[in-house]
Order: C-alpha cells, then sequence, then structure tokens
C-alpha cells in the first residue's frame, strides 16, 4: 500500500486482486476537514495481472486515478480514468426479480409478496379467479373444475337446491321458486300426491292417499264416473251424493241403495216395506223392489210401500175395483196363490193381486177404500187399521174359515162418507160368509143368518127391494141407519 497526498487530498493505493479498485480520501494534514467526506466509487481499469492503484479525489468531486504495475517498476503500466458527476454518486447490483418480491414485473398480473393462494393474488402471480382451483374472497368453493352438477357450481358456489343446476340428490332444479311447475321447490319432480298443485296437470292435489275427502288419489276432484269408490261414496260411482248402489254394493244407509235397504253394509233387499223403513227412516211413499225369502226361490218383486199412514212400513197387497168381477166373493183368487197383474205394483187404479199376498208375514192389515172412484190423479183413500197376525194373507184365506177381527161398527163406516148399515148382527172378520171376504155385515133382525147390509173387499149379492150389489164398497137395505146405499168403491190390502 502507497499513500501519498497530492493537492491536500490524502490518497491510498492498495494492491488488490486484478478488476478491482479502491480509492478513498481523507483529509490531509493542514486540511480543515470540511471535504472529509469519504466516497466510494467504482473504477473501470484495464490492468495486467497485478499491480498498484492509486485513486485520486478532488474536493471538487472528480476522481481521478492511476494505476502504476508492478510492485517496485514504473513499467507496464495501465492507466484509466473515470469521471464521476454530482448527480450519481451510487450504483447498486443484486438479484434478478421473481413472483413473490412484492413488485408486479413483466409477465405478472400482480405480486403481493406472499405464497397464499386463497387471497385476491394467487403464488403464481395471477389475479384469483372462479375456476383456478384455490378458494379465493367471495367463493363458497372452487373445485378448478367446468362441471357444473357437482358440489361446487361454476360460479364458486355450494351447490344447493334452487341454483339451477341438478347436483346429486336433486331430481330436478329449475332456478326458481314457482312450486307449481314441473320441478318443486324442494328439487324434486312434481308429482300427484306430494301436496302441491301442478298447474294445468292436476285439479288439486292433497298430499294424502284418502279416497274418501275432496281430492283422490288421482289428483282429481272425486266424480260419479271415474270408475273409483272416492268421495263420500260408499261403492264405486255410487251411494253418497252418487246415485244410489245396486244389489250387492257397499252402503251405509238404505238411501244409498237403489232398493232403499242396506244390511250389514250391503245393499239388499228388503223383505217387506217394514223393515225398508226401519233400516231407511227417511225413505218415502213409493215402488221398492222387495225379497221376502232373501236367497230362496221367490224373486224379488215391485211394490207399493206406504210409508206415511199410521207409521209407515205397509206393503201393498191387494187392489180390487168394486166395478168388476175380478175380487167378488165367489173369486177363486181369495183362496189360492195366483197372482193377477203382478207387476203392477204401483198404488193405482189397476187391479192386482201381488206377491205380498203369499209371501209377507205381517200382525197388521190396513184396508183403503176409495168411494167414489176417482177417475185421474191418485186414489183418495181412507183407511182402518186391523190388528192381525199371519205368515201371509193367503194363510188367511186359502182355508176360507171365519176369522174375526174386532175394531168396531163405527171404524168399518168410516171408510166411506155417508155408509148405512143395519142395526143389528154387526159380525166383522175374514171370510165373513155369505156377504164379505173382508168387512163387516149387518141385519134388521137380531141374528147373522140372513144379513141385508155389508162394507168391505169381495162382497156378494144385492139387498131388499132391488138394491144392487157392490163388491168393493157399502150395500145397504132393509131399513138401514142411513137409508138404503150401493156405493161402489175401490179397495186396497196392505201388511205390516
Amino acid at each position: 500500500m502507497r499513500i501519498i497526498c497530492v493537492n491536500r487530498v490524502l490518497v491510498v493505493g492498495l494492491r488488490l486482486p486484478v478488476g478491482l479498485a479502491l480509492a478513498a480520501s481523507f483529509g490531509c494534514s493542514g486540511d480543515d476537514g470540511a471535504t472529509s467526506t469519504t466516497q466510494a466509487t467504482t473504477a473501470t481499469e484495464t490492468s495486467t495481472s497485478t499491480g498498484t492503484t492509486t485513486v485520486t479525489t478532488s474536493t471538487a468531486g472528480e476522481t481521478t486515478g492511476t494505476t502504476v504495475g508492478g510492485s517496485d517498476s514504473d513499467s507496464d503500466s495501465t492507466t484509466s480514468t473515470s469521471t464521476t458527476s454530482p448527480e450519481t454518486d451510487t450504483a447498486t447490483t443484486g438479484p434478478g426479480a421473481f413472483c413473490g418480491d412484492g413488485t408486479v414485473d413483466e409477465g405478472e398480473e400482480c405480486d403481493d409478496g406472499n405464497s397464499e393462494d386463497n387471497d385476491q393474488c394467487t403464488s403464481a402471480c395471477l389475479n384469483a379467479v372462479c375456476g383456478d382451483g384455490f378458494v379465493a374472497p367471495g367463493e363458497a368453493c372452487d373445485d378448478g373444475n367446468a362441471i357444473d352438477d357437482d358440489e361446487c357450481s361454476n360460479d364458486c358456489a355450494l351447490a344447493s337446491c334452487g341454483d339451477g343446476a341438478v347436483q346429486p340428490g336433486e331430481e330436478c332444479d329449475d332456478g326458481n321458486d314457482d312450486d307449481t311447475d314441473a320441478c318443486l321447490n324442494t328439487c324434486l319432480n312434481a308429482s300427484c300426491g306430494d301436496g302441491v298443485v301442478q298447474v294445468d296437470v292436476e285439479e288439486c292435489d292433497d298430499g294424502n292417499d284418502d279416497e274418501t275427502d275432496a281430492c283422490t288419489s288421482m289428483c282429481a276432484a272425486p266424480t260419479c264416473e271415474d270408475a273409483a269408490k272416492n268421495g263420500d261414496e260408499s261403492d264405486v260411482d255410487c251411494g253418497g251424493s252418487c246415485g244410489p248402489c245396486g244389489d250387492g254394493q257397499a252402503c251405509a244407509e238404505g238411501v244409498e241403495c237403489e232398493s232403499g235397504f242396506c244390511n250389514m253394509e250391503i245393499c239388499s233387499f228388503a223383505p217387506s216395506c217394514k223393515a225398508l223403513l226401519e233400516g231407511n227412516p227417511g225413505a218415502t211413499s213409493g215402488v221398492y223392489s222387495l225379497d221376502p225369502d232373501g236367497e230362496g226361490d221367490i224373486e224379488p218383486f215391485d211394490v207399493y210401500c206406504d210409508m206415511e199412514t199410521d207409521g209407515g212400513g205397509w206393503t201393498l197387497a191387494l187392489k180390487a175395483d168394486g166395478t168388476k168381477v175380478t175380487f167378488n166373493y165367489n173369486s177363486t183368487y181369495w183362496q189360492n196363490a195366483t197372482l193377477f197383474n203382478a207387476d203392477m205394483g204401483d198404488l193405482d187404479r189397476t187391479e192386482a193381486k201381488l206377491e205380498t199376498w203369499n209371501s209377507v208375514p205381517f200382525t197388521e192389515v190396513l184396508m183403503g177404500m176409495e168411494q167414489p172412484i176417482g177417475n185421474m190423479g191418485a186414489l183418495d183413500l181412507k183407511y182402518v187399521t186391523i190388528p192381525m197376525e199371519r205368515p201371509s194373507l193367503y194363510a188367511i184365506f186359502n182355508p176360507g174359515a171365519f176369522v174375526a177381527t174386532n175394531i168396531g161398527r163405527d171404524a168399518w163406516k168410516s171408510l166411506i162418507t155417508g155408509s148405512s148399515l143395519q142395526t143389528n148382527c154387526n159380525r166383522e172378520g175374514f171370510n165373513n160368509a155369505p156377504r164379505t171376504r173382508i168387512g163387516i155385515f149387518s141385519n134388521q133382525e137380531n141374528d147373522c143368518n140372513t144379513p141385508d147390509s155389508y162394507i168391505g173387499i169381495g162382497n156378494l149379492n144385492g139387498g131388499c127391494s132391488g138394491v144392487l150389489e157392490a163388491r168393493v164398497g157399502n150395500m145397504a137395505s132393509c131399513t138401514p141407519d142411513n137409508g138404503n146405499k150401493s156405493l161402489v168403491g175401490f179397495g186396497v190390502l196392505f201388511v205390516r
């Protein structure tokens, strides 16, 4: 090392490896130190393998350096001069730019100087985006794929019902909150029974399989033509608010049956009008089908039931017209089982002997009389009730024996307005020979051998003084209580 002082500047020369030079200035002896600021510069030189470097720095900031090669000789010297302006006093060198240095360099979208992948700038110096596989702020998930029906959607949102994409566990997903279309808000396909009415597809949907309510399991209102038992029907398309059910179909009450009779929850034919009324208290008067022996040989037949008179439950058995001889006292119809106009079971003015005669048991007989006989409309009947218990009317009339009754003279006379009877005898009953099959006869004498007056059905003979016979009605002669009468009427018999 060589130290010299040049122009009041201390110059130090050091022998350094090739390519390096160091110059430092210090105030020389006698310097007031005003310019003792240390400066470091880099000098560019051309030298041989070894040498001595001399650096001179002036107080004005100009630096010149002279290198003299050789340790003891001035030969082989190389001189280089470097001038540094006051504006540039320092030059820096270091490692090159890289991702993660915190500076956005060429080729980088961002550089936040960290290695986090879940912020806005990834560790690859790329802006975070949905689909990059990293869950960035604002993303619920990011699976790095373009599959929209997995657990993470292409919008980096967790799969959920209503996001418009069908994910595992979902049958559909239409992305709306309309619960009446083909996809429910639960992401299940709309179907009958889901409790939601699908517009233009279902009439109703109550979410149950109860066929007895207002919406069937077919999601339609029950009708009487849908070939199914539903609504308030007791059987398929019958009963309830539909029409009555036929024989053998289910029922809850008689009104649900065509026959009017429900027995053990099955529509069947009642054995009598009384049984029908007991099972169907609301039954009205009219023609019903009856079957007295159930599964027996007698076929069901249609007959009129009076559901009003004296409590109702009366079954029609006979209709007799007093202007005809069909049912006079000597007619064979009284004692045999032969029917007459058996299909004329309605209550009208057509004569008939019905199946009731042979097969309906009873404890009472209802006898009705219309007099005079009307031409049109319903029969205008007056009635008397006769207590009598028998297995059938046939069982009373077939033997032909007299069977007494005891309703009284006045009751019989009440059947016909203005009726008349003689004062004595007054015998009443069935097979009341020789004058009436069912009724009362009287006599002016105090015996019953030659009666000259009667009221009943199935009568025989006229009276004194040419008073004409009344086969049905009232005939009175020989000083009766209301004058001579021949009042022909139309008579009916019911049993209960």
